[in-house]
Formats: C-alpha cells, structure tokens, sequence
C-alpha cells in the first residue's frame, strides 16, 4: 500500500510519499517536479510498523501536507498574489518565528527569512525599515524603567536593550500596541537579538551577497531616538 502526499503552503512545493511492505516501510520525498530522496526502516512485526506509519501521516498533515490519489496529477503551484510590503505584512513575516526550535536562532528565523526572501528586493528593506521605526519607538526612558525596574537606566547595556526591545515585537503587534501605551507590560528578562538579522539574511538568501546594502530611516540603536531620553 502507498499513500502520497503534497505540501503547497506558502512557499513550499513538495510531496511525501510512504510505502507499506509487511513490516517496513519505504519514504520518499523532495521538491514536485524531482525524484527525492528514499529512506527505509524495518519494525519487528507489521502492527508496529503500521502504528509508526500512522504518526508519520499525522505529523505530516499537521505541518500542511494534504492526500492526493496515487494516480492524481500533482496540481501546478499557484504563484502567490504579490502584496507590498506594509505594516500588516511585516507582523505575517515575524508571526512566521518558529518558537519550537527556541535555542536555534537560524531556525527560528528560518521560515520568516524565506518568506522574506521571495519578495522583490524593495520589499525586504521596506521590512528593515519597518522594523527600525518599531524598534524606535520603543528606544526611551520610561520603557528602559519599565525593563530594567530598579536599576540605574543611565547605566543599562545600550545593546541589552536593544535586544529585549527585539522580543517586544516577537510577541506580536497586539501586545507591541500594549507595552508602547504601557511600558509596565514589558516582557521582563526575554531578549531576542538575532531579529536584527532577519532582512540581512533574507537578503542573502535571494542575492547570494553578503554585505546588506540597504540603510534605515530611523536608527534602532539604544539613544537615537533622544526625545524619549528627556533626562538622559
């Protein structure tokens, strides 16, 4: 028995395919439209090996794969209709941070930078842009007071709170909202500086160039937005 599935999420395009045989089972998988790649795995007897198979489905629908017929043509990937990037589709990319591999900078970011990276190259600075602006906004006093309660704030890490000022933002633009009308809802103690990467790396990945060549508006460095400093 063989069962066939395909992924076309967002930019995915790919199909997983598993084959029964008694009490093995044979996977392939890959990008649709090459052969793939073909792993094996023999159980003791074929009710294991059919409870495996049976997780393995599982966890595959539930990251988006979807069952064709084995004798169904693989339907043609729909291009995605192109959206400008603006205030909504910055939050889409950053709600893409996959939390689950917490303790992986690179693949948390994974799925936003290659959602990023699709985009024309005016898209991924208009999201550079859009990411100083926010973090600017946060760059002052009474929100430095409210992350850092007690301490001294003329003697805070400026790259410190820079990156605790990454994590406002990773928890979304509703809370974003909350803690930039009430600074006493700071997420205290999370920080998470490998944000400031995602446009550099997304940039990357399209132009295989290294060096970002793209400069904000606004600096998101600690002290550049000196109105929110008043007595610093």
């Amino acid at each position: 028995m063989k069962r066939y599935f395909i992924n076309q999420e967002g930019e995915a395009n790919k199909f997983w395919n598993i084959e029964i045989d008694g009490s093995a089972y044979t996977v392939t998988f890959g990008k649709v439209g090459t052969k793939g790649r073909e792993s094996h795995k023999v159980f003791s007897d074929a009710s294991v090996c059919a409870v495996e198979v049976a997780k393995l489905m599982q966890e595959k629908q539930r990251k988006g794969y979807q069952e064709i017929e084995g004798n169904a043509p693989v339907p043609e990937k729909k291009a995605a209709a192109y959206r400008p990037m603006d205030e909504a589709l910055f939050w889409e990319i950053l709600d893409l941070l996959n939390w689950k591999k917490a303790g992986n900078d690179d693949a948390v970011l994974l799925p936003a930078e290659k959602r990023l990276a699709a985009l024309p190259l005016e898209d991924i600075f208009a999201f550079e842009d859009i990411l100083a602006d926010k973090l600017y906004q946060l760059d002052g006093e009474k929100y430095a007071a409210a992350c850092y309660p007690g301490e001294d704030i003329r003697a805070i890490s400026s790259d410190s709170f820079l990156y605790d000022r990454c994590s406002v933002l990773c928890n979304g633009p509703g809370f974003y909202d909350a803690v930039l009308q009430d600074p006493s809802k700071w997420p205290i103690g999370l920080e998470f500086e490998s944000l400031l990467f995602l446009a550099g790396k997304a940039y990357t990945r399209k132009t295989k160039q290294e060096d970002f060549p793209h400069s904000t508006r606004v600096s998101y460095e600690t002290g550049s937005n000196t109105a929110g400093w008043p007595s610093t």
